[in-house]
């Protein structure tokens, strides 16, 4: 029987009853998810239909600091990627992360992919020190890293717009109106 489970012998009402639990069902050390550790100290199995183990627990006073880091690597991939799937978004994350010796943590959760992404890279490029905007920041962050960003052609057609100028003009033209500004793309309209 799972802790989850009433006893045979409980009334249907109190079975169906969602969210009460009556003191007769709170026996738990019966179930196979439940291995004692010492007197009134007990391990129960939350994530599998495997019995817990007990084994190497002496009950005085284990932490989750006595646990090999990737032990606790993985469960806390495992209770992350839970807790990622159990929200209700086509799109999210969950993010902690560290920054020059400070740890930053940051989630969303959208049903928008551009919308998830944007945050994403801007959440990122405010966590660093930088004099420069966060567009600003993103576009040298790019750069500087190497990866390639394909944008669709009619994205240019906005840019041109935007400085008064047409498919007639030159790409000198063009380099002239950007002289003192930076490229923004897409252009703001």
């Amino acid at each position: 029987m799972a802790p989850a489970d009433p006893p045979d012998d409980a009334p249907p009402a109190a079975r169906e009853e969602e969210g009460v639990v009556r003191p007769d069902e709170l026996d738990y050390t019966s179930s196979e998810r439940v291995a004692e550790l010492s007197d009134g100290r007990y391990v129960v199995a939350t994530d599998s239909d495997d019995a817990p183990s007990a084994d190497g627990a002496d009950g005085a006073g284990e932490s989750d600091g006595d646990s090999a880091p990737d032990d606790r690597g993985t469960l806390a991939r495992q209770q992350m990627a839970r807790y990622v799937s159990e929200r209700d978004s086509d799109y999210g994350f969950a993010l902690t992360a560290a920054f020059d010796g400070e740890v930053a943590q940051h989630e969303r959760f959208t049903d928008d992919v551009a919308a998830g992404f944007g945050d994403l890279v801007t959440w990122y490029v405010e966590q660093i020190d930088t004099e420069a905007s966060p567009a600003e920041a993103i576009g040298i962050l790019l750069l500087a890293s190497e990866t390639s960003v394909t944008y669709p052609a009619n994205t240019l057609a906005a840019v041109l717009r935007e400085h008064g100028l047409t498919m007639d003009n030159s790409i000198a033209e063009l380099i002239e109106a950007l002289r003192d500004e930076r490229l923004q793309i897409p252009a703001d309209e």
